[in-house]
Formats: structure tokens, sequence, C-alpha cells
């Protein structure tokens, strides 16, 4: 093999690394958005927010698992490895561009619907305070639209440290609303889901093409070799 394919069979290798670091950064950010809004999942608004979440997971799993094939087919100048590699991570750039897309598209409509699962659990607090506890611990929130919205006796989910099963108006002052809270939750998401995804199908694209030219000169290599 020439210093050309030297070159790109190490560029490969270290792009592959950096993919191995990117599956584990999306499966931990995955998990996290599918354990926020797994306590909710009995709500049909619920599936838009949540396909999104497992999505990321799946990704996240599959370019693990690619990247450390494409770590075995560069040392090993595997042409077939290489071969399968490519056809992979095609089928993953086609993947996460239309999940960037999508989200791109339809990121108010998920968020609406994120809003709505908050208004239900507000309206069925009467009858169902469990999930209203979780949505408030979960992210720090106290109120619909603010601690007020519960007069002058506030929950002990409002509170880190309640007293006597409640929190005093001092612990509540600071807590933003709960709509506001997921609103917040989703806005900051959805930026890490476009750009970094954005980023890392850039990246992925460049390797594709490397693997792609690793995985013919490997061939032509080997042709030479059997003459």
């Amino acid at each position: 093999m020439d210093c050309g394919g030297v070159f790109v069979k190490y560029v490969l290798f270290i792009f592959n690394i950096l993919f191995v670091i990117c599956g584990i950064l999306l499966i931990t950010f995955g998990s996290i958005m599918v354990s926020s809004i797994k306590d909710f999942s009995k709500f049909d608004e619920t599936f838009t927010a949540n396909s999104v979440a497992i999505i990321i997971l799946v990704l996240g799993c599959l370019i693990f698992l690619v990247a450390f094939m494409g770590c075995c087919g560069a040392i090993r100048e595997n042409a077939c490895c290489l071969t399968t590699y490519s056809v992979v991570m095609l089928v993953l750039l086609i993947s996460q561009l239309a999940l960037i897309i999508y989200v791109w598209i339809d990121h108010v409509q998920i968020q609406t619907s994120l809003e709505k699962i908050v208004q239900t659990i507000w309206d069925q607090r009467k009858t169902d305070s469990l999930l209203l506890d979780t949505m408030q611990r979960s992210f720090k929130c106290c109120g619909l639209h603010g601690f007020a919205d519960y007069g002058i006796s506030y929950p002990a989910s409002c509170c880190d440290s309640p007293s006597n099963g409640s929190c005093g108006i001092t612990q509540v002052a600071t807590r933003p609303s709960c709509l506001s809270s997921v609103d917040s939750f989703w806005n900051t998401n959805v930026n890490i889901i476009k750009y970094a995804g954005l980023g890392v199908t850039v990246v992925e694209l460049v390797a594709f093409i490397f693997a792609c030219c690793l995985a013919n000169q490997t061939r032509n290599s080997q042709r030479r070799q059997n003459y």
C-alpha cells in the first residue's frame, strides 16, 4: 500500500475512534431523554417526543458498533469489512439526515406535544398527583405557570428540602414554571440534535469516502499480490 493509502488508513482509524466517542455520547444523551420522558408515557402526545429520543439512542448504538467495525477494518486492511462498513455508514448517514430534517422542520410540533403533556398532567393532578410530583422533581419546577398556581400551600415536590411535607415560599420563589422548564429542556436539546447531528454527519461522510477509497486500494493491492 502506498503512502496515500497508509494516510487514509490511519485517518479512517482516528475518525472511527471519534465515532466511538460520539456513539457513547449519543447513547448517554438518548438515555437521558428517554428517562426524562418515560414517566409520562401514558399520554398519547408522548409518542412524538419519545420517538425522537429512542431514535437518538438507537443511532448511538449503531454508530458505536459500526465505528468499532471500521476500526478493525482499517487496521486489518480487510476489504470485505471496509465494504460492509461503507454500506452501513451510508444507511446511517441517510437515517441521521432524515432525523435532523424531521427535527428541524417539526421541532415546534414536538415542543407542542411536550406542552400538551404538561397541561394534561396538571389538569389531572387531583386524581393522579404522582405524575405531577415526578415532573416537578425531574424538571425542578413548580406549578403549570409558576408557584402561584398553588396559592399559599406548596407540595413537597416543589423544593429540594421540604419541611413537614410542604415547601415554604422562599424555597419555591425561584422555581420556574413547569411549562417554561419543559420548553427550556426541549429548546436546549433540539439545538444539540440539529447542530451536533450535522457535525457528526459531515465527519461520517468523510469517513465513508475514505473507507471506499481504502477498500478499493486494499482490493487492488490483493490483486497485485495474486499475480
